[in-house]
């Protein structure tokens, strides 16, 4: 089977286990691990496979997601002749996107994933996040509503479901005042495990660090390549400049994660999810999209 799309889930898609039967079956997912253990300072075998309480924490669970993804997408490639024309990844999946379209290599999406990691786990702890889930989202008065209370939107996901991110008491009120905004109707909040609250405004303060970080890495972008993906943080394909990369990646720490408009990018292309989990399935299928996900190898058999 052929897709022309391949779209990578981000962080809380983490599993223990995860990649591990694409790494004893496929050399090209094994040496994806053996790269990365030779980038990182702590052993991603361990992490991946046998610490669960180490994977959930951020600093190392988005290094593994990476690797973990892109372990099966180069399994995928050598064994299935899986090739694509356009990629999107949700939040942290953005980089498992970038090195699958060639825009930059494992190697450095790993380096500049690992201290984003790093920058984010320290990020201030009395954050928190809570999915919205109605059967209609209103993102106007949910918008309008969570501002008053210095809460924002960190992820625009389907027309059923935003994410809403800030501090924790303000987070509550927030909830409140839409529970009762919305009373009568299917109203739900989901609160998230989460460290701090991404996609937020309380995540500037690192973002001139991630920025001066991510430019050591500019020559190293393959800009050429740089419109098969689309940004979570444009709403929208990138154009060839690696400096629009660049301050978008930055930008992506505290912005709202555009993810419907991403999808809306993609809707009529041939659609493959690959990852440790399938979280964006659900919401394709808000836009009347069907898409194949792949998780392990029983899944892979069935979609080639």
């Amino acid at each position: 089977m052929s897709f022309n799309a391949v779209v990578f889930p981000g962080q809380g898609a983490q599993k223990q286990g995860m990649a591990r039967d694409f790494m004893d079956k496929y050399p090209e997912a094994a040496a994806v691990f053996e790269s990365a253990n030779q980038v990182l300072d702590f052993d991603i075998y361990a992490i991946c496979h046998e610490d669960s309480e180490l994977l959930n924490q951020t600093n190392y669970t988005q290094p593994c997601i990476l690797t973990a993804e892109i372990a099966m997408f180069r399994a995928l490639q050598a064994h299935h002749d899986l090739t694509a024309d356009y990629f999107a990844g949700h939040s942290l999946g953005e980089y498992a996107a970038l090195v699958a379209a060639d825009v930059m290599s494992f190697e450095t999406a790993l380096n500049i994933v690992a201290r984003r990691g790093e920058l984010m786990n320290r990020a201030d702890e009395s954050g928190a996040m809570a999915a919205v889930i109605m059967d209609e989202i209103d993102l106007d008065t949910i918008g309008q509503i969570a501002e008053q209370h210095d809460i924002d939107v960190a992820n625009d996901n389907s027309a059923q479901q935003v994410v809403l991110s800030g501090r924790s008491q303000e987070l509550d009120k927030t909830l409140e005042a839409l529970a009762s905004v919305f009373e009568g109707q299917k109203f739900r909040a989901v609160p998230l495990t989460v460290s701090a609250a991404f996609h937020s405004r309380w995540m500037r303060p690192i973002e001139n660090e991630f920025h001066e970080f991510l430019l050591e890495y500019a020559d190293y972008i393959n800009e050429d390549n740089l419109p098969r993906v689309a940004s979570n943080y444009l709403g929208e394909f990138y154009l060839a400049d690696r400096l629009q990369l660049i301050e978008s990646l930055a930008k992506q720490l505290s912005g709202t994660v555009k993810w419907r408009a991403n999808m809306n990018l993609l809707k009529d292309k041939k659609i493959l999810e690959l990852g440790p989990n399938r979280p964006l399935r659900g919401f394709f299928k808000t836009i009347g999209v069907d898409i194949t996900s792949v998780i392990n190898l029983k899944s892979a058999g069935k979609a080639f």
